[in-house]
């Protein structure tokens, strides 16, 4: 059976062999340039069906290792390199959404590969055993692969529990305005008609209690802070940009922090956001803490060079996110959210959708 898949999947086994082939990951910057710092790779560690170990000797030679101990190859690592490249060519070059690689997929077979995407439970897409030259340790970790050769990833996928419920305040709402108001096409413009009725949109709640725990557990002010920062992205001359968004929320200071730096305070409560939901928190499974991917991320850039965003610098990781990140409008009926609906009580209210992507 041919093997298939979308330059996301594809890039998966391109870093398998890329990294397999130098034998180390140069950290990166908060703009993905390559740092000096680098880090050695010991051991890849991959489970299909079969569990197999990737071990680079002082031969310049990666020595497989299948799930009983016994070597089941023993390629050079220039070879490595040469079909990485190849790989990297045919990624790029791919026109469609889905394809085949015949000449990689022959490769995959001898090295012990099957399939694009190794199965796993966790946020982790490969598993690296590497040395720490600062604490000389050598952890065996799950980062999460993020290619900028196809489309922009998710981070944060849309669903109905993340959905953020408003409240209209300041004029109030006929029915007939409503009735107008959801009759707009467009979402900015729909939102636009609210507050040009003398309207405002209020943090109201978060329905779903699981998600709402989640964002309680990271601060308590979290569920209010996110929806003060999403709803920048609906107004007009909206702006998507996290970092935007955060900068436009610091300038109300709705939490009334007294501090030197304003900004600072909120930047930080967004990056302890992004870097949970990278790590391991979803909307629909409650969060505890534990991180899944717990070595970080490594990014795919365009040209083909990797970098490495290691949880042990945790600033950096959190940077990377905060300045590559945007909010993204999924579809409204297929979450159910952007009309405006009268409550229990009376009071009109609409919901807002909360999806973050990468911005490239």
């Amino acid at each position: 059976m041919v093997t298939s898949g979308n330059k996301g999947e594809w890039s998966e086994i391109y870093t398998l062999f890329k990294l397999l082939g130098e034998g180390k990951v140069h950290a990166g910057d908060a703009d993905m340039n390559k740092l000096d710092l680098y880090y050695p790779i010991l051991n890849v560690i991959r489970e299909e069906s079969k569990r197999y170990e990737y071990k680079p000797d002082t031969d310049q030679h990666i020595v497989v290792v299948n799930e009983d101990g016994c070597e089941f190859a023993r390629i050079s690592m220039n070879k490595f390199l040469e079909e990485s490249s190849k790989l990297l060519a045919e990624i790029k070059g791919a026109n469609k959404r889905t394809f085949a690689i015949p000449g990689t997929e022959s490769f995959m077979k001898e090295v012990g590969c099957t399939k694009l995407k190794a199965p796993s439970k966790d946020k982790a897409d490969i598993h690296i055993v590497i040395h720490d030259f600062r604490t000389n340790m050598t952890p065996l970790l799950g980062f999460s692969i993020k290619s900028q050769l196809g489309s922009p990833s998710t981070l944060l996928n849309a669903g109905v529990p993340t959905n953020i419920t408003y409240k209209v305040v300041g004029m109030e709402l006929s029915d007939v305005d409503i009735e107008r108001i959801n009759a707009i096409e467009g979402h900015l413009a729909r939102m636009e008609a609210i507050l040009g009725k003398g309207c405002n949109l209020e943090y109201s709640d978060i329905e779903h209690p699981i998600f709402k725990n989640n964002l309680l557990f990271l601060d308590s002010c979290m569920p209010q802070f996110v929806a003060n920062c999403l709803l920048i992205d609906s107004l007009p001359n909206s702006k998507s940009s996290i970092k935007e968004c955060v900068a436009e929320v610091a300038k109300h200071n709705p939490f009334g922090f007294n501090g030197n730096d304003v900004e600072a305070f909120y930047a930080h409560k967004m990056k302890v956001l992004l870097l949970d939901t990278a790590l391991g928190m979803t909307s629909a499974k409650e969060w505890t803490g534990r991180y899944d991917a717990n070595g970080g991320y490594l990014v795919v850039r365009k040209d083909g060079e990797i970098v490495c965003y290691h949880f042990y610098n945790r600033n950096d990781v959190e940077d990377y996110l905060y300045n590559n990140t945007r909010f993204e409008r999924a579809s409204r009926s297929r979450y159910d959210f952007g009309s405006v609906y009268r409550g229990s009580d009376g009071c009109a209210y609409v919901k807002l959708n909360l999806q973050i992507r990468f911005k490239k």
